[in-house]
């Protein structure tokens, strides 16, 4: 079947956007600030509409990519992140009013933003942060606050009709914020003025009764989502699945926003939470929680373009399982695999898919992709090099080690040696902080006699054989090292288990780690074989 007019799911959805005719677009996405930012956060709020984006300015469309940070929201945190004291005093308050819980920052909201102020450019998030707290004092924003409150019944009757609708006579759309204590989630309202735009109100957490003005509240929330989309004239936004079940609040607020305003709707697409796998279960991350990895842990283990390319080439109601342990390998290598299929090096498994991960990939490298297919490492080969060289700084001493193992053999450019240089310093610290144990890398120089004791006489004769292989290795082909170790393990009639494990222990001080070719060819083959040698010897003295 001819792949001709196939194109990408983000491309399809951005040709719905361009069939409207529309000249100028403004998208816009949401971040809670209800404990650290994650990477499953990223997904739908700011990545995928940060390639939207693109794609529209690309096809000469003017833009606005904004994502709105929730600074007027109450603090919603649980016990796995603070502890139930800090809750106790502060649950309720809007979080711009909540001290840090560490005390480096002035606030909650700085203390949880600053990382996504700080990364967001790395990751090619394009979008321009506006915080609630400061739309709620925008003129548009205070109309649309008495617009709703006049017009509350008839929201009430709308919202009513959707899944969970418990709405009772007397609602009010807004929470207003304690001038005495900042609660912004449970002050009861005595008495509203619509001329004079105040609200008057009791706080059950303070006992303070006084009076606020239009600015100085928070929409409830469904009615806050469809007041932000028409201030900020919002066309595109994404949203989670929990919006998206039928009739459900994404339901909902559009019918409000057509009811009430009379206005369209943003276009959309939902998309798939991101769970974290801990202690080997899958938890769905979450902010408020503690259950997270966050942006700039990801950055301290991987290269950003690489969990870009995974939520690229995945549906966005694909639900994703991040692993630390072993994802982080796994994105890298696909991410490889896909930077190899773009440039022709590679075919895919499936010959449909190269659409998706040919655009995946430069969707990825925010439609900047390398001049020419750069140098690839494998993620686990860097992570024991990081281990076995002076400093990951010397990236010098680690292409020695790729020439070694045979992986290397052009001269590098320099945008190719900055990008080894970052990989390098990632792999050492996933390898130090996530990986299995059997990747840890810590040479036994000196020969140990427990060891020398349970792997016996054929153990040492094997160690011998391989004594005798490395002295003189020259090659740097890890695949035929490999070959010449099966063959030396097999002519001693041991099996393959066996055998490695028995090498391991020499090496290693344990029974397994890392590839052990590729090892022995990074460390030194002659300096592998003086540790093996040094065995032979203590077990020729024993005898």
């Amino acid at each position: 079947m001819s792949r001709q007019g196939i194109k990408h799911w983000l491309d399809r959805f951005v040709d719905r956007l361009l069939a409207t005719g529309k000249k100028r677009f403004v998208i816009s996405g949401g971040m809670a600030i209800s404990g650290p930012i994650h990477i499953g956060k990223l997904r739908g709020e700011v990545i995928y509409p940060s390639g939207i984006a693109r794609a529209l300015r690309r096809a000469g469309k003017e833009v606005r990519h904004i994502v709105v940070v929730y600074t007027q929201d109450p603090l919603k945190a649980k016990e796995r992140l603070v502890p139930r004291s800090f809750i106790n005093e502060w649950s309720g308050v809007r979080i711009l009013d909540v001290p840090d819980p560490w005390g480096c920052h002035e606030n909650w909201v700085e203390h949880f933003f600053e990382p996504y102020m700080k990364h967001y450019e790395e990751y090619g998030i394009t979008a321009t942060p506006i915080m609630t707290h400061e739309i709620y004092k925008d003129r548009r924003m205070v109309e649309t606050v008495r617009f709703f409150i006049k017009n509350r019944e008839r929201a009430r009757e709308i919202l009513n009709r959707y899944k969970g609708g418990k709405l009772g006579p007397g609602w009010f759309p807004v929470r207003p914020l304690c001038k005495k204590c900042g609660n912004i989630r449970t002050t009861k309202i005595l008495d509203y003025d619509g001329e004079k735009g105040l609200i008057r109100y009791m706080c059950p957490r303070c006992g303070h009764v006084g009076e606020a003005r239009l600015s100085d509240v928070k929409l409830e929330w469904r009615a806050e989502w469809v007041a932000l989309w028409n201030v900020l004239e919002v066309d595109v936004e994404l949203y989670g699945k929990d919006h998206a079940a039928a009739g459900g609040s994404r339901d909902s607020c559009n019918e409000l926003y057509r009811k009430l305003f009379g206005k369209e709707p943003p276009m959309g697409f939902p998309f798939e939470w991101v769970s974290l796998k801990v202690d080997g279960r899958s938890l769905e991350m979450s902010s408020s929680g503690g259950i997270v990895f966050t942006m700039d842990e990801w950055l301290e283990v991987g290269l950003p373009e690489v969990l870009k390319y995974w939520y690229y080439v995945m549906r966005p109601m694909s639900h994703l399982e991040f692993d630390p342990v072993h994802g982080v390998p796994h994105l890298h290598e696909e991410y490889s695999r896909a930077e190899r299929i773009y440039f022709g090096l590679e075919e895919p498994a499936d010959p449909d898919k190269i659409i998706d991960i040919r655009r995946a990939y430069e969707l990825a490298n925010d439609d900047k992709v390398p001049p020419k297919p750069p140098f690839q490492a494998p993620y686990t080969l860097l992570a024991v090099i990081s281990q076995i060289i002076p400093s990951t700084e010397n990236v010098d001493a680690a292409i020695e080690k790729l020439r070694q193992t045979g992986h290397l053999k052009d001269e590098l450019e320099e945008w190719e040696v900055a990008r080894l240089a970052r990989l390098l310093r990632k792999a050492y610290t996933w390898v130090k902080r996530y990986a299995p144990k059997h990747y840890r890398v810590e040479i036994r120089e000196e020969a140990d006699p427990a060891i020398l004791e349970r792997i016996g006489e054929d153990g040492v004769k094997l160690l011998k054989e391989v004594e005798t292989l490395l002295k003189d290795w020259e090659g740097r082909d890890a695949v035929k090292l490999e070959e010449e170790l099966y063959s030396k393990i097999r002519g001693l009639g041991l099996s393959p288990k066996k055998g490695f494990r028995i090498l391991y222990m020499a090496i290693l001080g344990r029974g397994s780690g890392p590839k052990l070719a590729p090892l022995i060819l990074a460390v030194g083959p002659r300096k592998i074989a003086s540790i093996l040698g040094r065995y032979v010897e203590v077990a020729a003295h024993g005898l």
